[in-house]
């Protein structure tokens, strides 16, 4: 066998051994918003919480490194988020993680009670770091839709 053949094989073995049938090893979470919540006296809380859901599919645990998020209600910017924040994800699992939202200067505590009636349309553009065993990855996500808002607690 010549060289060139023999290392051709090596590298197409080295390939194989890494990934299961020749398959990539890593896909990205998913990053979906399952909730937005306003708080209704805030008490120093920011007074909106958003719950995301993230999906670990594959075979081994991740972390979130940092979360950025910017939230637009009935096509108003209500407040952003950039947060270094460390949650684990375990393999193959769905976690719910909420965070608070500060809301953009300006926005008053009137205009929130706007919301707490009827539907309203909202757009949530963000972007999430994971730390995965082959280095730090940035996922982008965005969800748009109509929500009636929960309940407001106190």
């Amino acid at each position: 066998m010549m060289l060139r053949e023999s290392i051709l094989l090596a590298g197409i073995t080295w390939v194989m051994a890494c990934t299961p049938l020749g398959l990539w090893v890593y896909d990205d979470p998913s990053v979906t918003v399952a909730r937005v919540r306003l708080v209704e006296k805030p008490a120093g809380k920011p007074p909106v919480l958003i719950a995301l859901e993230v999906r670990n599919p594959n075979d081994y645990d991740l972390s979130t490194v940092e979360v950025e998020l910017l939230l637009r209600l009935d096509d108003v910017q209500i407040g952003q988020l950039v947060r270094d924040s460390t949650v684990a994800l375990p393999k193959g699992t769905t976690s719910t993680v909420e965070v608070p939202l500060v809301p953009t200067r300006g926005t008053v505590a009137s205009r929130f009670e706007t919301f707490l009636a009827g539907p309203h349309r909202f757009a949530i553009r963000g972007r999430a770091q994971f730390a995965t065993p082959f280095g730090k990855r940035k996922v982008r996500f965005a969800q748009e839709g109509e929500i009636v808002f929960d309940r407001p607690s106190s």
